[in-house]
C-alpha cells in the first residue's frame, strides 16, 4: 500500500522525466557564455555583441512566456511538454547551422519561447503531483535538473565544442531534447488540462502587491548573477582557458544542485524567508567580493561554490512562497516567477556588457553585488506586503456576505 502523502511512483517517474526537460533547456540557455568567445570569431562579431543573444533569449522567454503559457494553457499537458520539446530540438538545430549572428538571434528567439512553454508547465504539473508537504522538494528536483545542467549538460557541451566547434554545443542540445521527449511521450501518465488562463487573468496575479513584490526579488537577483554568468570567459581569461572555465562550471552547478535541493528542504521544514534571508545575504557578499576572488583559480573557485550554494537556492524557496500566495492561482504564479528569472537574466546581459565595454570585466562585481543587495532588501519589503495582502484576504472571507432575496 502506498504510504500517506507520499508522492505515486507514476508522480515520481513523472518528475524525473520533467527534470531531463529542465536539464535540456537549461543547458541550451547556459552553454552559450561557455562558447560565446567561439561564436564571436565565427560570426565575425564582438565578444559583447555575440553576447546580447544571451540577453534576447532571455527576454524572449521572459515576454513570450506568458503568452505562449496563454495559448495552450487549458491543452492536455502531456502533448504539451512533448511537443515542446520537440520543437525545441528543432530550433537548437537551427541554431546549430546558423550562417550569421541574425539567424542564430531569430533562433534563439524561438528556443526561448518553447522554454518557456515547458518550464513552467513542468513546474506546475509537478506542483499538482505529490502532497503539499512533499511540493517544495518536488520542485526542487525538477528545477534542479536546470542547475544539474551546468553540473553535466555544460561542460560536456563545452567538451563536444572543442571536439567539433561550437555548432555542435547546440546539436548536443537538441538531442537532449529529442531525449527528453521520448521519455515524456512513452513514461508520463495522462495529467488533467487546467482551466484556461486569460492574460488577464495572469494580469491580475501580477497586479497584486505581494506577488509583484516576490518577483522583484527574482529580477534583481538574476540580474545580479547573470551579469556575470553571461561573461565568465573575460572574468577569469587571466586564469586559463576553456579548460578552466569547464571547472570552474562544474563546480557551480554542482553546488547549484546541492544548494537548491537543500532550499527546497529548508523551505519545507524552517520556512521559505528563512532560506531566502541566508542565501541572498551570502550570495551579496560572495558577489561584493568577485574582484578577490579572480585572483587566483584557488579563490575563483571558492566563488563559485558560493554561488552554486546560494545562487539557485532562491528558486525553489520563491517558488513555495508563490504558491503559497496564489493558491488556485499557483500555475499562474510560477510562470511569472520563471519570467521573471529570465528578465533578470537578460537586464544582467545588459548591463553585464555594458560594464565590460566601458569599465572591462573586473568591474562586474559591482552590478552583480548591487543585484543582491537589491533583492536582499526587498525581502522584507516582500514579508510585509505578503502578510498586509493575506490579512486583507482574511478579514474579506470573515464578513458577512449579503443574502439573495
Amino acid at each position: 500500500m502506498q504510504a500517506k502523502n507520499e508522492p505515486s511512483q507514476a508522480g515520481l517517474a513523472t518528475i524525473l522525466i520533467l527534470a531531463l526537460g529542465t536539464f535540456a533547456t537549461g543547458t541550451d540557455a547556459f552553454i552559450v557564455a561557455g562558447v560565446l568567445p567561439a561564436v564571436a570569431g565565427s560570426l565575425q562579431s564582438s565578444l559583447t555583441a555575440a553576447g546580447q543573444i544571451v540577453t534576447v533569449f532571455a527576454l524572449a522567454y521572459a515576454i513570450g512566456s506568458p503568452l505562449v503559457m496563454t495559448v495552450t494553457s487549458n491543452w492536455p499537458r502531456r502533448p504539451v511538454l512533448v511537443w515542446g520539446m520537440v520543437l525545441f530540438a528543432a530550433a537548437n538545430v537551427l541554431s546549430a547551422f546558423s550562417p550569421n549572428l541574425a539567424v542564430l538571434t531569430v533562433s534563439r528567439i524561438v528556443a526561448a519561447l518553447l522554454a518557456g512553454l515547458f518550464v513552467p508547465s513542468a513546474t506546475a504539473t509537478a506542483s499538482t503531483i505529490v502532497a503539499p508537504e512533499k511540493r517544495g522538494r518536488a520542485l526542487a528536483i525538477v528545477l534542479g535538473g536546470t542547475s544539474a545542467s551546468t553540473v553535466l549538460g555544460v561542460p560536456i557541451g563545452l567538451f563536444v565544442s572543442q571536439m567539433t566547434n561550437w555548432r555542435g554545443a547546440f546539436l548536443f542540445v537538441s538531442a537532449l531534447s529529442v531525449l527528453a521527449a521520448i521519455g515524456i511521450a512513452v513514461l508520463m501518465p495522462q495529467v488533467p488540462a487546467p482551466p484556461r488562463v486569460s492574460l488577464a487573468d495572469r494580469a491580475a496575479v501580477l497586479k497584486r502587491g505581494d506577488v509583484l513584490t516576490a518577483l522583484l526579488i527574482t529580477v534583481a537577483a538574476n540580474a545580479g548573477a547573470f551579469s556575470v554568468y553571461t561573461y565568465l570567459a573575460p572574468v577569469f581569461s587571466d586564469l586559463g582557458g576553456t579548460g578552466l572555465l569547464q571547472v570552474l562550471i562544474f563546480t557551480f552547478g554542482l553546488f547549484a544542485i546541492v544548494g537548491s535541493y537543500l532550499s527546497g528542504h529548508g523551505a519545507d521544514k524552517w520556512g521559505a524567508v528563512k532560506v531566502l534571508t541566508l542565501a541572498l545575504t551570502i550570495f551579496t557578499v560572495n558577489h561584493f567580493l568577485l574582484s578577490v576572488w579572480a585572483a587566483t583559480i584557488a579563490t575563483a573557485v571558492v566563488y563559485m561554490v558560493l554561488w552554486g550554494l546560494t545562487g539557485w537556492a532562491t528558486i525553489p524557496p520563491q517558488q513555495h512562497r508563490l504558491v503559497r500566495m496564489t493558491g488556485p492561482a499557483s500555475s499562474i504564479a510560477i510562470s511569472l516567477n520563471a519570467s521573471a528569472l529570465y528578465l533578470g537574466i537578460g537586464l544582467g546581459g545588459l548591463l553585464g556588457g555594458w560594464v565590460v565595454d566601458a569599465y572591462g570585466a573586473d568591474h562586474l562585481w559591482i552590478v552583480s553585488g548591487a543585484g543582491g543587495l537589491l533583492a536582499l532588501v526587498l525581502l522584507p519589503v516582500s514579508v510585509a506586503v505578503e502578510r498586509r495582502s493575506a490579512a486583507a484576504r482574511a478579514r474579506k472571507s470573515a464578513e458577512p456576505q449579503p443574502v439573495a432575496l
